[in-house]
């Protein structure tokens, strides 16, 4: 199997929506609730293609969409936030999902050099909170949710260790 990381403008607008639908698909109530915000997010970052070259990537297993991950770095130097870290329904429970944050930590350090990362996840996805704790996160706080079936907020952070100079 050939995994890389690509630029998402080389995929189809609806691309990073359509994978969404999909890796949340398992419980109807995430479409009902997110589809217009992921067509808004889709729509972002295929109208900044220059955003989408350096705050985000497709993975792909053998030349196909597997997942995607996207970062915003507004908060920088003191920190930035991964977006979606979205992979497909029969990509799941095989390491992709820890693959693809290893990468967008690298990145994100190689390119900004934030203070930290941080991410936030709901109660519910259980898988999530593993993989970010499995790549270094450490779970910083935890507050209600708009999204009533999800639980808890539950917000994580990665600290870079230190570099020598």
């Amino acid at each position: 199997m050939e995994i890389e990381f690509k630029n998402i403008t080389w995929f189809p607008r609806g691309t990073l929506a359509d994978m969404l639908a999909d890796a949340y698909g398992s419980d109807p109530r995430w479409a009902a609730e997110r589809r217009e915000a992921w067509r808004t997010f889709d729509d972002f970052f295929f109208d900044h293609p220059e955003i989408a070259e350096k705050y985000g990537f497709v993975t792909t297993i053998d030349g196909e969409p597997a997942g995607f991950m996207t970062w915003d770095p507004c908060k920088r130097p003191e920190s930035e936030e991964i977006g979606y870290n979205c992979i497909l329904t029969r990509y799941k429970r095989r390491g992709y999902g820890t693959l693809q944050l290893r990468e967008a930590v690298r990145r994100i350090l190689l390119s900004d050099h934030p203070q930290r990362i941080v991410v936030t996840t709901n109660a519910s996805l259980l898988p999530a909170q593993k993989m970010y704790e499995r790549v270094g996160f450490r779970k910083t706080g935890e507050r209600p949710s708009p999204v009533s079936f999800a639980g808890a907020l539950l917000d994580y952070e990665f600290i870079p260790p230190p570099t020598n100079l």
